[in-house]
């Protein structure tokens, strides 16, 4: 075939090809309000099929090649109430991805937008949503569950997102409405525009626990696959208060500004990597489960680095984060398969140790707020853990220091343990005794005047290793790591006397995460500098603690049980007392109706008495003569369940004279 005959057919190709193409552009110009309602009323179908609701739109129309104009689009719930309502949708879809199939839309305009969730005791709007279609659980499924490329998930995900924003958006009139029970939340935005990357919008929150009016600006790159966003106060000095969490969650967090910063999405060698920016200014938080007071932070700042890969992710050990003047190295690596594990590495690098504290988040550490230091200080911790073997846990926690020093204590004062001071007990977060825990009290029992066995039994029991660690018993804290985690719940602390003695003397009985971050802090501080001796601590620890139903300190209790000096307590008697303490007020329930100890707490004796046997407190001879029972002769006698055996022979005699009559 001649080179004019093939160039002849190419043309030939070339003109069906474009006549076909104009015809089935004039075709789907003909047709194509009948192909829009046909493709709404499928959606509507597939919709109520999969969820029982309702997706309706009253009139869909094209306007010229490319706009749709949609009027009256409601969601509705299986039980008739509104979910969604627009009044009026318009979009323009680019033309030449959709003759291949490629739906791309270039601009939008919404107009009159109401979102409605309601949810209460007896019915709600938006549950129907979120129930999930149930799967097969053949092993098939599970296998291919299990095989999930979360990497590549997660970078289709961002591509869609990015592939679908309009190149012109613009939402007028637009109200969310959240309800539940008493709690309610509002928020409107009269304008949201998006013009070539640039948005911006105004948004004004009204909830049953206050209100808000702040302002949203950013800018999004569809190509580079980047954004950026800030979000402040319409007024100066006026700070944003993050909606729907004060609300519904009883969660306060505000901020002045707030900006995030996606600067580099890149998927190679099958790794999505994710780069970018965020910092809060005049940032608080306020939760009752987190503390009583604001924790409040002048600057807060992450530059962050996720790689996301088949079946792990990881925030890189590249990334920091700023707290003020406080650079952290955070690094976690997750893996899902084919074994679920975590790694976490956390360090502060050395740095001024006055800095370090006034870096701290203002109201998180209460009670060394205007501590004066010198010197430097830094922190370490390495966490690992294998769900499949919980027990394998790993932890690791250091305070690392450089000619560290403590000038002034602040406000906690934490030298006072080594005086007399006025301690007060708390009961559910009620002050129910003070006394000074020193000689001006007549209870109070020096270190040297407690007997031994009542020394070493209780520290067996709660802290063997007391007077060896710095404050922080790792493996025992590991342990309960373990324990919890296999039982789904906190089943085991991992607490010492030292810990004890600080959550008693210097902080508040409120159960909050920051307490336990104080806690921490407050051990070390005075554990590592020596602020008091092991011997004083645990002076005070066993004067301090409670006993039973108000009785506080082993001189109370000594007498209360045993109407006896606590120098004078035996063998059997300080392992009793050493039980009782985790849980002091059921102590009765230890006794039978007849004054005996139960069965169950001589396993409690046996393992104390070996432990004190290895330590060569007692010997082999004291523990095989060794009997758990006691005679309570105090004043917790009368607690004690004994039975009233004179009640029992009357009536059983009354019963005999009744037969015999």
């Amino acid at each position: 075939m001649s080179p004019q005959t093939l160039l002849k057919n190419k043309n030939k190709l070339l003109k069906i090809l474009g006549i076909v193409v104009l015809c089935f552009i004039l075709l789907f110009f003909l047709l194509r309000n009948t192909f829009l309602h046909w493709a709404i009323e499928k959606a509507a179908i597939k919709f109520n099929k999969t969820y029982k609701g309702e997706l309706h739109v009253n009139e869909a129309s094209f306007s010229g090649l490319s706009s749709i104009l949609l009027h009256n689009i409601s969601v509705t719930a299986p039980g008739k109430d509104t979910l969604l309502a627009i009044a009026s949708a318009e979009a323009t879809i680019k033309v030449l991805p959709l003759l291949i199939g490629n739906i791309r839309i270039d601009e939008v305009y919404i107009d009159s937008t109401t979102v409605r969730i309601f949810k209460s005791a007896q019915r709600d709007n938006i549950s129907f949503l979120l129930k999930s279609r149930k799967k097969k659980e053949d092993d098939a499924s599970k296998q291919a569950q299990s095989k999930i490329d979360i990497g590549n998930l997660a970078y289709q995900f961002i591509k869609t997102i990015f592939d679908v924003i309009p190149s012109q958006v613009q939402v007028l009139r637009t109200s969310i409405a959240l309800e539940r029970d008493t709690a309610f939340f509002v928020s409107t935005i009269d304008t949201l525009a998006f013009n070539d990357g640039l948005f911006h919008c105004n948004i004004k929150t009204t909830e049953s626990k206050g209100s808000s009016f702040f302002m949203v600006r950013g800018e999004v790159d569809k190509s580079e696959r980047t954004l950026l966003f800030s979000m402040f106060p319409k007024k100066m000095k006026e700070a944003v208060i993050f909606p729907v969490l004060k609300s519904f969650l009883n969660l306060r967090f505000s901020f002045d500004t707030l900006y995030v910063a996606l600067n580099e999405t890149n998927y190679d060698n099958d790794v999505l990597t994710l780069n970018g920016r965020a910092s809060m200014r005049k940032g608080a938080i306020n939760h009752w489960r987190i503390s009583p007071k604001n924790i409040a932070l002048d600057l807060a700042e992450i530059n962050y680095r996720f790689n996301i890969g088949i079946a792990d992710a990881r925030l890189d050990s590249s990334s920091l984060v700023r707290l003020n003047k406080m650079i952290i190295k955070p690094a976690v690596h997750y893996i899902h398969s084919p074994q679920k594990s975590l790694a976490v590495d956390f360090k502060i690098p050395m740095m001024p140790s006055q800095q370090f504290f006034e870096s701290l988040p203002q109201g998180l550490f209460q009670n060394i707020e205007g501590i004066k230091t010198e010197g430097e200080l830094g922190f370490n911790m390495n966490f690992f853990i294998n769900t499949k073997q919980p027990d394998s846990v790993k932890f690791n926690c250091s305070m690392p220091k450089k000619k560290f020093r403590i000038l002034s204590y602040g406000e906690a004062r934490l030298n006072k343990l080594n005086e007399e001071f006025l301690y007060t007990a708390y009961e559910r977060g009620q002050a129910v005794k003070s006394f000074m825990v020193g000689p001006s009290n007549p209870n109070f029992v020096p270190l040297d005047m407690i007997s031994p066995y009542l020394q070493y039994a209780l520290m067996t029991s709660e802290d063997g290793n007391f007077y060896w660690h710095n404050g922080f018993n790792e493996n025992a804290f590991r342990k309960s790591i373990a324990e919890n985690y296999k039982k789904g719940r906190f089943a085991r602390g991992g607490s010492t006397i030292s810990m004890q003695l600080v959550k008693n003397v210097f902080l508040t009985r409120n159960k909050t995460i920051a307490r336990k971050v104080e806690e921490a802090l407050i051990v070390w501080l005075i554990e590592s500098n020596r602020i008091a001796s092991k011997e004083r601590m645990y002076e005070v620890y066993l004067n301090i603690i409670e006993w039973g139903p108000g009785v506080y300190g082993i001189g109370e209790a000594s007498a209360y049980y045993f109407n006896k000096a606590a120098s004078e307590l035996s063998l059997a008697e300080s392992i009793y007392l050493a039980m009782i303490v985790p849980r002091p007020k059921w102590f009765k329930y230890n006794f039978d109706d007849t004054g005996k100890l139960k069965p169950h707490v001589a396993d409690f004796y046996r393992i104390i008495a070996n432990h004190l046997v290895r330590k060569e407190i007692i010997t082999e001879e004291q523990k095989n003569n060794l009997v758990p029972n006691i005679s309570i002769t105090g004043r917790a006698k009368d607690l004690i369940l004994i039975k009233d055996t004179t009640q029992v022979d009357s009536l059983q005699l009354s019963d005999f004279e009744m037969i015999v009559e």
